[in-house]
Protein backbone atom coordinates (compact mmCIF):
# COMPACT_ATOMS: atom_id res chain seq x y z
CA UNK A 1 0.00 0.00 0.00
CA UNK A 2 2.91 2.24 0.92
CA UNK A 3 4.34 1.82 -2.49
CA UNK A 4 0.33 2.80 -4.29
CA UNK A 5 -0.03 5.54 -2.30
CA UNK A 6 3.90 6.98 -2.97
CA UNK A 7 3.29 6.67 -6.63
CA UNK A 8 -0.26 8.37 -6.11
CA UNK A 9 1.63 11.45 -4.75
CA UNK A 10 3.93 11.97 -7.13
CA UNK A 11 0.75 12.29 -9.54
CA UNK A 12 -0.52 14.48 -7.27
CA UNK A 13 -3.62 12.35 -5.66
CA UNK A 14 -3.02 12.13 -2.77
CA UNK A 15 -4.75 9.38 0.25
CA UNK A 16 -7.89 10.53 1.71
CA UNK A 17 -8.47 13.04 4.52
CA UNK A 18 -11.21 10.73 6.43
CA UNK A 19 -8.78 8.13 6.51
CA UNK A 20 -6.27 9.20 9.04
CA UNK A 21 -4.76 5.96 10.96
CA UNK A 22 -8.34 3.98 11.06
CA UNK A 23 -6.92 2.13 7.57
CA UNK A 24 -10.38 1.82 6.26
CA UNK A 25 -8.76 2.13 3.01
CA UNK A 26 -6.50 -0.65 2.38
CA UNK A 27 -10.05 -3.12 2.29
CA UNK A 28 -10.69 -0.43 -0.41
CA UNK A 29 -7.27 -0.32 -1.95
CA UNK A 30 -7.69 -4.57 -1.66
CA UNK A 31 -11.15 -4.86 -3.57
CA UNK A 32 -10.30 -2.23 -6.07
CA UNK A 33 -7.00 -4.75 -7.13
CA UNK A 34 -8.65 -8.15 -6.92
CA UNK A 35 -12.07 -6.87 -8.77
CA UNK A 36 -9.36 -5.84 -11.43
CA UNK A 37 -11.39 -2.83 -12.45
CA UNK A 38 -12.45 0.42 -10.51
CA UNK A 39 -15.99 0.53 -9.03
CA UNK A 40 -18.52 2.82 -10.66
CA UNK A 41 -19.24 5.06 -7.74
CA UNK A 42 -16.12 4.96 -4.80
CA UNK A 43 -14.28 6.96 -2.63
CA UNK A 44 -11.36 5.89 -4.02
CA UNK A 45 -9.18 6.34 -6.81
CA UNK A 46 -9.38 3.26 -8.29
CA UNK A 47 -7.72 3.95 -11.77
CA UNK A 48 -4.56 5.20 -10.07
CA UNK A 49 -4.11 2.24 -7.44
CA UNK A 50 -4.64 -0.12 -10.44
CA UNK A 51 -2.25 1.74 -12.74
CA UNK A 52 0.47 1.41 -9.99
CA UNK A 53 -0.47 -1.92 -8.06
CA UNK A 54 2.47 -4.45 -9.12
CA UNK A 55 1.33 -8.19 -8.88
CA UNK A 56 2.52 -8.51 -5.85
CA UNK A 57 -0.20 -6.16 -4.64
CA UNK A 58 -3.09 -8.63 -6.12
CA UNK A 59 -1.56 -11.94 -3.95
CA UNK A 60 -1.89 -10.05 -1.09
CA UNK A 61 -5.26 -8.26 -1.64
CA UNK A 62 -6.29 -12.18 -2.28
CA UNK A 63 -4.95 -13.26 0.46
CA UNK A 64 -6.58 -10.51 2.59
CA UNK A 65 -9.98 -11.77 1.03
CA UNK A 66 -9.73 -14.94 2.00
CA UNK A 67 -8.31 -14.50 5.33
CA UNK A 68 -11.73 -12.35 5.75
CA UNK A 69 -13.85 -14.96 4.95
CA UNK A 70 -12.40 -17.95 6.99
CA UNK A 71 -12.57 -15.61 9.86
CA UNK A 72 -16.25 -15.27 9.38
CA UNK A 73 -16.87 -18.72 8.97
CA UNK A 74 -15.06 -19.95 12.14
CA UNK A 75 -16.53 -17.04 14.32
CA UNK A 76 -19.45 -17.80 12.84
CA UNK A 77 -19.59 -21.45 13.58
CA UNK A 78 -18.05 -19.99 17.28
CA UNK A 79 -21.46 -18.21 17.42
CA UNK A 80 -23.71 -20.97 16.75
CA UNK A 81 -20.94 -23.85 18.62
CA UNK A 82 -21.40 -21.72 21.41
CA UNK A 83 -24.96 -21.21 21.37
CA UNK A 84 -26.04 -24.82 20.97
CA UNK A 85 -23.63 -25.89 24.16
CA UNK A 86 -25.48 -23.83 26.53
CA UNK A 87 -29.19 -25.26 25.53
CA UNK A 88 -27.63 -28.53 26.57
CA UNK A 89 -27.67 -27.14 30.20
Amino acid sequence: MKHIEKKMREEGIHEPLWDKGIGIRVTMYGKVIRRQKPAKATIVNGEAILRHARPIDLVLARAMHCSLVAMMIFATYGYFAYDLGERAY
